[in-house]
């Protein structure tokens, strides 16, 4: 039994006052009779008297009684049926982030520590999931005991992967019982925190870009910490050639660098020199001479053009679609076919989706709705006709549009990214201007991720993903737990007792 209120513990303080009302002496009035004969009806009401004397007393108890009543109604009384101990999850956090150094130890190795601390004081019997969080966050135990755990824990490494919140919260939902949480992120999943290390005082490389046409690559730079940093960050390439320049990054935020290539060049190691917490995001080994991928299905002449203009890719192309063409970053698709059938980590872009809504007819002007592919395009004079328009689709956003109709649109979905248009090359002038292959560059670049290079070896680029939200789904949990609260069932007893008060109150008089 827990009171929400304890405070309203302290009314009970005025209880005394309804005994002192009860018993406050009435005032006595001395009155003259004219015949002592009345005496005679006051003794025959003598054997009333006794009775009466008792209903005031029972009274007096039931408005103490509902005094009572009321002082724990107003404290808010609850019962909780604590967990049991039958089934616990203890998910630890594998993802990149676990692997920064404090003291000479990782946080994953504090986190194990932590774990078998935990389990020390559960009893033998109790059943353990151990879950792993990470990008994908698995269970790799079920309905264990806790000697199974230590053992496995042994064997468990960090991963290099971000943390996905939602995910994790997502999978942690279909779980029942009682769920621990060891992290060293400020992140709100489970029923306990057991909290790791101390602020992450770290500096990673977020991204690279190469220009092809300047021969330079940018690199961009975090500072994870509270304070600013001076940051000296090195690129080498294949002849051992290197080159040192130093920013200064303020707390939290992001800045970029730009080293000029070295002639020749086909690997580039890009590598912060500062000592942090974290090595594993301090470097990134990049291909100059393997470029991203892309696959065209589908005979579409203007499309093959564009693609072979933009530098920093290489394009194949075949007539229709064959199983064995994997390792692509990106699909574009020009025929009737089944796209779910690509693989799901690549993006994809298909010209002929299945969600249109009418035609346009008559000729209409083109126009690119959104800021992220519009850049350095000019659209006057652009016209299409003849061509499918498409439905609004949830989660996804226009890019063109033709007397506000949308003729593409780009999106998410599970992870992949997606764009879907219906326009016709064949009948529009968009293909006979410059505009057509820099928004087919820009389209490529979307689907990339603005990653123009190949990497060889590079960590997360995001150390976390995700909302960073308390667990919404809590509720529909079958949990172990049970709070009931007995201020609605006092209400019904006051209630209860003043009419019986009542009562009394009337046979007493």
């Amino acid at each position: 039994m827990k009171l929400l209120n304890p405070l309203g513990l302290f009314l009970a303080l005025l209880l005394p006052i309804i005994i002192l009302l009860h018993f406050k002496k009435k005032q006595i009035i001395e009155q003259k009779i004219s015949n002592i004969a009345l005496w005679d009806e006051v003794l025959k009401e003598v054997e009333g008297v006794k009775s009466r004397k008792i209903n005031k007393y029972f009274l007096l108890m039931i408005q103490i009684l509902i005094g009572i009543l009321i002082v724990v109604a107003l404290s808010k009384p609850i019962w909780i049926k604590g967990f049991s101990g039958e089934e616990i999850t203890l998910a630890i956090d594998c993802s990149i982030m676990m692997k920064a150094e404090e003291n000479g130890k990782t946080h994953f190795q504090v986190a194990k520590g932590k774990i078998n601390d935990y389990m020390n004081h559960l009893d033998d019997a109790t059943r353990i999931n151990l879950v792993l969080l990470k990008k994908k966050s698995e269970i790799y135990l079920k309905d264990s005991k806790k000697q199974d755990i230590k053992k496995a824990l042994k064997g468990i490494k960090c991963s290099n992967e971000e943390l996905n919140i939602e995910y994790a919260s997502k999978f942690l939902s279909t779980i029942s019982g009682k769920k621990i949480l060891i992290t060293d992120k400020e992140i709100f999943l489970g029923d306990q925190i057991i909290k790791v290390g101390k602020a992450f005082e770290n500096i990673g490389i977020t991204n690279l870009n190469y220009d092809y046409y300047n021969n330079t690559i940018l690199c961009r730079v975090k500072n994870y910490g509270k304070r600013k940093e001076n940051v000296v960050v090195s690129m080498i390439n294949d002849q051992g050639k290197k080159d040192l320049q130093s920013i200064t990054v303020d707390s939290n935020k992001e800045k970029d660098i730009s080293f000029e290539v070295f002639k020749d060049s086909k690997l580039l190691t890009l590598k912060i020199e500062n000592k942090d917490m974290l090595r594993e995001d301090n470097e990134f080994i990049v291909s100059l001479k393997n470029k991203k991928k892309v696959l065209l299905i589908g005979k579409n002449i203007f499309l093959e053009k564009a693609l072979l203009s933009i530098p920093h890719i290489k394009a194949e192309f075949i007539n229709e679609w064959d199983e064995s063409k994997t390792g692509y970053d990106v699909y574009i698709v020009d025929q009737e076919m089944d796209i779910e059938k690509l693989p799901k980590d690549r993006s994809i872009w298909s010209l002929h989706p299945k969600f249109t809504d009418g035609e346009i007819q008559e000729i209409a002007q083109l126009n690119v709705v959104n800021d992220r592919f519009s850049k350095s395009l000019h659209m006057k004079g652009i016209y299409t006709k003849e061509t499918q328009f498409l439905k609004e689709k949830k989660g996804y956003e226009p890019i063109l549009q033709a007397d506000e109709k949308t003729l593409m649109l780009y999106g998410m979905e599970n992870e992949q990214k997606r764009i879907y248009s219906t326009i016709d090359f064949r009948k529009t002038n968009l293909v006979m201007t410059p505009n057509f292959p820099i928004l087919i560059n820009h389209t490529i670049d979307w689907l990339l991720d603005g990653n123009k290079i190949s990497y060889v070896d590079h960590p997360a680029v995001k150390l976390v993903t995700g909302e960073n939200y308390k667990n919404t789904e809590s509720k529909k949990l079958k949990t172990k737990t049970a709070i009931f609260s007995f201020t609605e069932i006092i209400a019904v007893l006051i209630l209860i007792f003043m009419v019986i008060e009542w009562e009394v109150y009337k046979r007493a008089s």
